[in-house]
């Protein structure tokens, strides 16, 4: 397992194994280079649900948290979900490869792990910490805001329950509609 894609393939094809050698491998790559190998580890360690990555999500969440922010291109074209229309993104004059690369992966390490926590379904002192963090914190992209409220909503605890009330306050919609989900009496 050389490239990007075979670590990203054994990820997804291991996400169902309960065997300590493969989990030992996926956790190995949440410390990878690519974002993308990252992110296909924390999905799959979600899907197998073991409460054993908790610490190595924790570890990716303190590592994703120091990486900058990604800034919003400029973005020429007015299209809605499912047009053909085409989009163009206009990065700033001197956007290096680096920096573009950063936009592209806009917090979706952040949100496969907080997803994959909800999924686990238990979440240590620090997990949670990052969780309410996450879900609240304006600085971050909706997705990943989003992301650590339906984790909170799934994991129904109730020292959890005064940060869901205010992310379900949010003006970004999928971050307060899954804060709503972990609130008492919650209807759709």
């Amino acid at each position: 397992m050389n490239t990007v894609f075979e670590k990203m393939e054994y990820c997804a094809a291991h996400a169902a194994s309960n065997d300590s050698v493969t989990l030992a491998n996926i956790i190995a790559f949440l410390r990878d280079d690519n974002w993308r190998v990252r992110y296909a580890a924390a999905i799959a360690l979600g899907d197998r649900r073991d409460p054993q990555a908790m610490p190595a999500l924790v570890e990716l969440f303190e590592s994703e948290s120091k990486e900058p922010l990604f800034s919003q291109p400029e973005l020429h074209g007015g299209i809605h979900a499912g047009s053909t229309e085409s989009l163009t993104l206009e990065f700033p004059e001197g956007t290096t490869d680096e920096l573009k690369e950063i936009w592209r992966r806009r917090g979706r390490v952040l949100q496969a792990a907080c997803l994959a926590i909800g999924n686990i379904g238990q979440a240590d002192a620090a997990a949670l910490g990052y969780l309410h963090r996450f879900a609240l914190e304006q600085s971050y992209d909706y997705g990943i805001r989003a992301a650590a409220c339906k984790a909170l909503a799934q994991l129904a605890i109730p020292e959890s329950l005064p940060i869901l009330e205010l992310a379900a306050k949010d003006e970004e919609w999928c971050t307060k509609t899954e804060a709503k989900k972990g609130l008492p009496g919650y209807t759709p």
